[in-house]
Order: C-alpha cells, then structure tokens, then sequence
C-alpha cells in the first residue's frame, strides 16, 4: 500500500460515491421540525410536571410527617437494633465496681 497522498486521491476520485446527497436536505428539514415538535410539545407540558411534582411532595411530606408522629407516640421497645441496647443483660453484668 503506498503511502503517496496524490496517488490515493486519484484513486479516491475514480471510485463511485457511496451515497447519493440527493434527498438530504429534505430528511435534514424533517427532522428539525420534529425536534421543534417535540419541544413545543414539551413547554406544553411543563405546568403538568410542575404540579405533578409538588403533588408527590406533598403526599410524600404528609406521609413522613404522619410516620414520625406515629412513632413518637407509640412507646419503645426493646429490640436487637434499638437504642435502649446499653440496657441488655450482657452490659449490666459487667459489673463496674
């Protein structure tokens, strides 16, 4: 393979495109339209989404905020993982003289 830059133009040259440009302009028009479609469509929906949103925060801070007044109104237990743990046997009989 020759590394001659003049001798692989003229062979570049002789050859057949590979696509024809014909139509090009017309599927590159299409798809801008499309895009711009798209983003209108969008704008139009942004006052859906925004309500949509606030909505799930409101029930999500309504929810958690009815969890956390649930909990603090029930009494402790002692469990595995709760925070009365220094209370377990296994801490009393240690004996600290």
């Amino acid at each position: 393979m020759s590394n001659d830059l003049d001798h692989m133009l003229a062979q570049l040259a002789r050859e057949a495109p590979d696509a024809s440009l014909e139509g090009l302009e017309a599927t590159v028009m299409a798809a801008v339209a499309r895009h711009r479609e798209a983003a209108r469509a969008s704008r139009a929906l942004t006052p859906i989404r925004a309500a949509s949103v606030a909505m799930a925060m409101a029930f999500g801070v309504t929810a958690g905020g009815m969890a956390a007044a649930t909990t603090l109104s029930e009494p402790h237990r002692l469990d595995t993982f709760s925070t009365g743990a220094h209370l377990a046997p296994s801490t009393l009989l240690e004996g600290r003289g």
